[in-house]
């Protein structure tokens, strides 16, 4: 992208070479305001990109999150099966 705005750019100062100063003037302010355009565009897109980041990064800690808590709940439920077996157990051999 930056190559095409590079050979774009280099063009226009070609013809600046050519053209009096007031198309000089007007060809100057085309390409000031491609850059800030260009620039602005970048930005955007960089906020774009930080913004999906951190909303990655959130959606990866609430699963992580939610996981240590199903495995916390599994734990639990194993705890408690494997607590009664061993009594029903118990009460058979007794």
């Amino acid at each position: 992208m930056k190559k095409y705005i590079l050979m774009t750019l280099t063009c226009l100062a070609v013809l600046l070479a050519s053209c009096n100063q007031t198309e000089k003037n007007k060809v100057d302010r085309k390409v000031d305001n491609a850059k800030e355009s260009v620039n602005d565009a970048m930005d955007k897109a960089a906020d774009k990109i930080d913004e999906g980041t951190d909303k990655v990064k959130d959606t990866w800690n609430d699963a992580k999150e939610n996981v240590k808590e199903n495995a916390q709940e599994a734990k639990k439920e194993l705890k408690e099966g494997y607590n009664e077996a061993k009594k029903e157990a118990k009460d058979k051999l007794n």
